[in-house]
Formats: structure tokens, C-alpha cells, sequence
């Protein structure tokens, strides 16, 4: 299992969005420095709550040079005309890539907040089509030398990328999905998915990464280059103990929590595209259930390096293959010490588990049992025993 920081720069009321930076540029090195793989940010415009993460490929620029082995991933960008046309969104990544040597990924989506797609105007009933052809565009832009696009939304004349990325066919293509159906189409456009329950539980994210493997699998059986990591976006907080963990950090989640959530009603109204996110008023009741966050949602990984270990053992389980953590929503220390926690405790016991510390207790239990098992078979005789005779394969082994 791979690991992201992920933070939309929450700034809380009273702070300053300069200073918010400037911590978010220490937590992304420190991030790197605990073991993370990725770093990744969603592009937020006009959004309300302290979120700032209007521009992430500046922020990307600025991290390139200070970093070393951390990959750096637009999540997401909306990939609607009005917001981003594809060929623009082509050659900036093109540029991202060569600048981090090879570091940079895209995830793209359709834009989830009224608040962004309306100030530009965007017309829901089309974001749809224009993400989906915007897809096929960004592939075209970077694997063919000249290519054109003909479609609904979308017509290019004969043209060429320039620069080309460096990273071959292209840098790894992800799209942003909630719904089964929107997990099924990147399978079938041979891309990864980030994953997003909407906190409606276990259940409905296994069916829809179940509709995501199976729809990959039939693009990988067509030969054609695919992506088909599953990620899941989670709101992420490791503390010394779950308690300690829930009074710092609960409080605050469950805010953000209400707040993300609470427009996905109103655009499923405005639009028959949307209207899969009406669902979420299923959870309505459970906006401030902690338990039902932590244990119920599948939408968390929250708690001691205990709790989180077995939350990320269950996400493994139904075939998640990187958590994208959003740690946020709290002050810089306590964020700072959730990266370390995960760091330090977490993040090796997926990557790096033979290297794991274990209890002495543990080990002597092991030991114990082998030895007597050893005994059992014949294979092993202890140390001063003269009685007992010295196993046969242990002799023939001597003789030679």
C-alpha cells in the first residue's frame, strides 16, 4: 500500500492565509522526510470553510526543487471547459513533468461544489461529456505526436503538444469517482480512480471498487495501456491514543465533514448527472457521530497507529492499493505529529514490515514454539542434553 498527503490548506478563523502556506510547505517536506510516497492537492476555487488550494501546480513549482523522491498528484482538477480546457491542462503538466523529473501526476473530475462551478459559469449538464472527452484529449496530447479531436464538446484541429512529458505514455492519468457507474468509466477509460465513499459506508465502497477492477481488467484484456491503481481519498488523523486522537482532531473533522458535504444535495437538484449525490442524505443524521465516522463511514483512518493500522488492513482487503490522507481541519502541530505518527508507526508496517519492531514477549513466543516443534520432528536437540541423540540430519550433515 502507497501513502499521500493530501491537504486543501485549511486555514482557521482568525489566521492568515500567507502563514497557512508557509506551514503547508513545512508539512509537505515533513511528509517526505516520515516516509510518504505523494503529496497531492485539489484545485478549490471561492471556497468557503479556509480551504486555499486554488493553484496547485504553483505550489507543486515551488516544491519541486526542495524535494527529492516525493510525487506530486493534481487532485483534482476540474476538467470542465469553462475551468480548464484539456490542451491547457496538457501542457501545464507537461511542464510539471519535466521540471520534478518525472514527479508529477493528474487527477482530474467534473467539480463538486456550486460554489466554484457556478462562479464560472460551468453548465452542469455538460460537465459530464466535457470530462469525459477532456480525457480522451489529454491522451492524445501526450502520446501522439499530431493529433486532432473531433466530438461533442471538444474540436481540435490537427496539432502538437509542446513541450511532451517526460514520463512514458504519460504521466499516470486518475479520476476522481463516488458513484459505481463514474468508478466503472475510468475503468474503462484504463485510468486510476480516487475513490470517495461519500461516508456512506463500507458496503458501497466495495461495490463500486468492485465495478472499477472489473471494468479495468476488461480494458487491460484489450492490450492498451492502463493505470489501475485504486486510491481512496480519507480524512486521516493518527494520534499517541484513540482518545487522545478524538479530543484533538474530532471536533474539527466532523466540521469539515458537515461543511464538504453539505451541497452535494443541492447540486444533485440542479442536475440528472449529479443526482447520485443526493444519496448522501442517508448520513445526514450521523454529520456528528464519531463513531459512525471512524468505525462506520469508510471514509476515515483515524485514531491510535493501532486503529489505523486496522482501518488501512480492511482498506487493503477490498483492494485499495494507496490512501490518499487528508490531514487538515487542525492546527500545524497536531498536524505535524499525525504525519510523524503515521511516519513512525503506520506507514512502515505496509512498506517496510520485516524492518518492524517487535514486542520481546512476541519473539520468545515464537521462538518457544519452534523449538518445541523442532523437538517434536526430531530436528533439533538442546544444548547439554547428552542424552539425546543428535537428529539424523544434523549427523549425516557432520559426516560430510
Amino acid at each position: 500500500m502507497m501513502f499521500m498527503y493530501f491537504s486543501e490548506g485549511e486555514a482557521a478563523p482568525g489566521s492568515s492565509y500567507r502563514s497557512r502556506y508557509w506551514e503547508l510547505v513545512e508539512q509537505v517536506l515533513h511528509a517526505e522526510r516520515w516516509g510518504f510516497d505523494s503529496f497531492g492537492a485539489s484545485e478549490q476555487h471561492m471556497a468557503i470553510g479556509g480551504v486555499s488550494t486554488s493553484s496547485p501546480e504553483i505550489l507543486f513549482a515551488y516544491l519541486f526543487p526542495l524535494t527529492k523522491r516525493l510525487r506530486f498528484r493534481q487532485a483534482i482538477t476540474p476538467l470542465v471547459k469553462p475551468m480548464n480546457h484539456p490542451l491547457k491542462v496538457a501542457a501545464r503538466t507537461a511542464v510539471q513533468d519535466i521540471l520534478s523529473n518525472g514527479r508529477i501526476e493528474l487527477g482530474v473530475g467534473r467539480g463538486n461544489t456550486t460554489l466554484a462551478l457556478r462562479a464560472f459559469e460551468v453548465d452542469l449538464d455538460k460537465t459530464r461529456g466535457e470530462w469525459y472527452e477532456g480525457l480522451q484529449i489529454l491522451k492524445k496530447a501526450f502520446t501522439e505526436d499530431t493529433f486532432m479531436f473531433y466530438g461533442e464538446h471538444y474540436k481540435i484541429p490537427p496539432r502538437a503538444l509542446v513541450p511532451k512529458p517526460v514520463q512514458r505514455p504519460h504521466p499516470p492519468l486518475f479520476s476522481a469517482a463516488t458513484s459505481a457507474e463514474s468508478h466503472r468509466i475510468a475503468g474503462e477509460l484504463g485510468i486510476g480512480v480516487i475513490s470517495w465513499s461519500n461516508f456512506l459506508g463500507w458496503d458501497a465502497l466495495a461495490e463500486a471498487i468492485a465495478s472499477y477492477k472489473a471494468a479495468i481488467a476488461k480494458t487491460k484484456a484489450t492490450g492498451a495501456h492502463v493505470n489501475d491503481k485504486v486510491s481512496l481519498l480519507v480524512q486521516g488523523y493518527c494520534g499517541e491514543t484513540d482518545e487522545r486522537a478524538r479530543e484533538e482532531a474530532a471536533e474539527s473533522n466532523l466540521k469539515w465533514l458537515k461543511l464538504a458535504l453539505d451541497g452535494y444535495p443541492r447540486l444533485a437538484k440542479m442536475s440528472k448527472d449529479y443526482a447520485y449525490m443526493a444519496k448522501v442524505k442517508a448520513v445526514d443524521d450521523r454529520y456528528q457521530d464519531i463513531d459512525y465516522f471512524v468505525e462506520g463511514s469508510a471514509a476515515a483512518v483515524f485514531g491510535s497507529p493501532d486503529s489505523c493500522i486496522r482501518a488501512l488492513e480492511r482498506y487493503a482487503s477490498i483492494g485499495v492499493d494507496e490512501v490518499v490522507l487528508r490531514i487538515d481541519s487542525v492546527p500545524h502541530e497536531l498536524i505535524m505529529r499525525s504525519i510523524e505518527l503515521f511516519g513512525r508507526h503506520v506507514i512502515p508496517h505496509f512498506s517496510d514490515r520485516p524492518n518492524i519492531v517487535r514486542a520481546a514477549d512476541a519473539v520468545m513466543r515464537d521462538i518457544r514454539a519452534m523449538r518445541e516443534e523442532a523437538k517434536r520432528q526430531g530436528v533439533y536437540v538442546e544444548l547439554g542434553d547428552e542424552k539425546a541423540k543428535p537428529p539424523a540430519a544434523a549427523s549425516k550433515t557432520a559426516a560430510e
